[in-house]
């Protein structure tokens, strides 16, 4: 918190304890000039978070889906009247309604959301605080990150500028908008708890901010906002172990960093598609750390680095410890990933390691796909040779893994450890959607597309991770 912030708080607490005594004085008595001017910077405190409630409300919208969950029948004999009133039709889909928020970020209507608010959504009504509503667009949805795009035809819209979330620090005063179990535009504050919490088993990209500004059910998808106006994050769940579905002081954000880079892909492409470094990593450990004589156990150790790759041509080698990305510090090799994943291709960015004791800075700049690589093997081993094993798709399996209902492919189950597949990004749930521009459903036809190539052993791959859809290219020998 900045020195003028502090001592306006301070003095508000001051005003606050002050405030009994005060009530029980006589009506004409007249409080000291340490009392007025405690009063006045209270106010001044109080009134910077209605100017930015002012700021950023008009820009907050109220999101109503439908989606289509079920067929009804009549299983008992209330099911009769659930029909008359329009909660089911014997032989039709059910239809079930929810609620969250989102926060316009374009002046052409892009609005920014969760992908559990809209991603599954059948239709989508927007209301904005002035009270007109629209029917939206679904423009793109990413599970991996849980960040979506929709989009309204409206003019005289409000847009909210998003801050650089890189730069925001623990204890930071917070304001957090939406629409708490339908209450709608409502404001909460509080301060930043945490940052980059990760390895919570959310969704595959974890760089949570961590908040006690109040988020509850209908939060999801609204703005969390910094005391300039900014948009800092993107409030997505809350943590609770009672099972009761009310903030706790545990809520978390998809830092406006994360969400605006998804977003311009999203709007761009439809899809999102990750950047490519080409390196392996992974954690450090109290003994990796002596070994390298770090002082702490933070940062991601370079276990390889892919020849030709963004990553050896930037100066990476083996053994070396990234502990800074751009502006950010590196915790563990998911954080790491999660960072890579998410930077723009094409846009140079800083990196320090540690390289034999030594702070070194490099500058890479990330391709949009891997380049082509060279397997070992003809046709027949050609999955053995990327390092992976194979299986059919279920819908309900491809549901538990998040993927789309219209979703079509062939699921990696296993990948061996510092393989090419390894190196590409496979992970076991990968989809492997396409193989030389061939759709493949099911494992015997991805090994016909493999045996049938008609390229010298050569295989254009199209697979995907969540929604992170990726293509690599692949020269058999």
């Amino acid at each position: 918190m900045s020195k003028p912030f502090a001592r306006l708080f301070l003095a508000a607490l001051a005003f606050a304890a002050a405030a009994p005594v005060c009530r029980g004085l006589a009506g004409d008595a007249r409080l000291s000039r340490e009392d007025e001017a405690a009063m006045a910077q209270a106010n001044v405190f109080s009134r910077s978070f209605v100017a930015v409630a002012k700021m950023i409300r008009p820009a907050v919208v109220n999101i109503k889906v439908e989606r289509r969950v079920g067929i009804a029948g009549y299983n008992d004999p209330f099911e009769f009247f659930n029909d008359m009133f329009g909660r089911g039709p014997n032989g039709r889909p059910r239809r079930e309604q929810g609620q969250g928020s989102g926060v316009i970020i374009d002046a052409r209507g892009y609005i920014l959301t969760n992908n559990h608010v809209v991603g599954a959504a059948d239709s989508i009504r927007v209301l904005l605080l002035d009270g007109r509503e629209f029917d939206a667009e679904l423009i793109g949805a990413d599970p991996s990150s849980d960040v979506a795009v929709i989009r309204v035809k409206a003019d005289n819209i409000t847009v909210a500028r998003i801050g650089d979330s890189d730069t925001i620090e623990v204890g930071e005063l917070v304001l957090a908008v939406g629409n708490p179990f339908g209450l709608d535009f409502t404001v909460t504050s509080g301060i930043i708890s945490a940052r980059g919490r990760s390895g919570l088993g959310m969704m595959e990209i974890e760089d949570f901010i961590q908040t006690d500004a109040s988020i509850n059910p209908g939060n999801s998808g609204g703005p969390l906002v910094n005391l300039k106006g900014e948009v800092i994050g993107i409030n997505t769940f809350i943590f609770t172990q009672s099972g009761v579905n009310g903030s706790v002081g545990l809520g978390f954000a998809i830092p406006s960093n994360i969400a605006k880079s998804v977003m311009q892909s999203l709007i761009a492409y439809k899809h999102v598609t990750a950047s490519y470094l080409g390196v392996e990593a992974e954690s450090i450990t109290q003994d990796t750390a002596r070994h390298y004589g770090l002082r702490s156990p933070k940062g991601a150790l370079v276990k390889s680095v892919t020849k030709g790759s963004p990553a050896e041509k930037a100066g990476f080698r083996r053994g070396d410890v990234v502990v800074r990305w751009g502006k950010r510090d590196i915790d563990d090799d998911q954080q790491f990933r999660n960072l890579v994943t998410i930077t723009t291709p094409g846009q140079p960015m800083d990196v320090e390691v540690i390289r034999d004791g030594k702070t070194v800075l490099l500058k890479v700049t990330l391709l949009a796909s891997a380049p082509e690589m060279v397997i070992e093997g003809k046709s027949g081993r050609f999955l053995q040779g990327l390092g992976i094993e194979v299986a059919d798709s279920t819908p309900e399996t491809l549901d538990k893994l998040g993927y789309s209902p219209d979703a079509k492919g062939v699921l990696v189950s296993s990948v061996r450890r510092n393989s090419p597949a390894a190196e590409l990004g496979f992970t076991p749930g990968s989809l492997i959607m396409s193989v030389n521009g061939r759709d493949v459903h099911d494992t015997q036809e991805l090994r016909q597309a493999v045996g049938a190539s008609e390229r010298g052993n050569s295989y254009d791959l199209i697979w995907r991770n969540g929604n992170l859809i990726r293509r690599v290219r692949l020269e058999g020998k």
